[in-house]
């Protein structure tokens, strides 16, 4: 089982942040009001680059090395995964047990907003592993339930697409079946 936990996420002052780099785009030099839910939904939605101000950072306790690969390859975000170096574990035994791509390690990742919709829309597609999905799905629920403004965006790329898959080959799953 992999333990998500969120170490840093979009609170109050950052979405006041995001807002005034919106403003500061069209000339405005200070927030007057904080951003309503509907501003906050309009700027997700657009994926304009003030969203870049909300941060999330996770760590992923026990996570399957080939999953942290998957996830690793995302060129927005920053992945932190523990060592699999010979050189840089106790006994020969932990080195032999740390070659098996299922071992659990440990993964710290940091992203902007945008990044994080981004993951969603790939690594929750029917085309990616099931036990990516399974991770990415955990990591949007425990999101979903501090920064609820999310949840209409943290969906497949065919949901964020209106029902059109661009894959290679669809997956052949309900769309449903999906969503986290």
């Amino acid at each position: 089982m992999i333990d998500v936990k969120i170490v840093q996420r979009p609170t109050d002052e950052d979405w006041m942040r995001c807002k005034l780099a919106a403003l500061i785009t069209m000339g405005y030099r200070k927030v007057k009001t904080p951003p309503s839910d509907e501003w906050k939904h309009k700027m997700l939605r657009a994926r304009h680059k003030p969203i870049h101000e909300l941060r999330f950072f996770f760590m992923l306790d026990g996570i399957p090395s080939f999953v942290a690969g998957h996830l690793a390859r995302h060129v927005h975000s920053d992945p932190y995964v523990q060592t699999k170096r010979d050189d840089r574990v106790l006994t020969k035994d932990e080195f032999k047990n740390l070659r098996d791509r299922d071992v659990p390690l440990i993964m710290g990742w940091s992203m902007n907003a945008e990044e994080l919709m981004t993951v969603a829309n790939k690594r929750l597609c029917g085309k990616a592993h099931e036990k990516t999905r399974e991770v990415v799905c955990d990591i949007c629920n425990a999101v979903i339930e501090v920064n609820p403004e999310f949840e209409p965006f943290l969906v497949p790329q065919c949901v964020w697409h209106g029902g059109v898959c661009h894959e290679f080959e669809r997956c052949g799953i309900p769309v449903a079946e999906l969503l986290p």
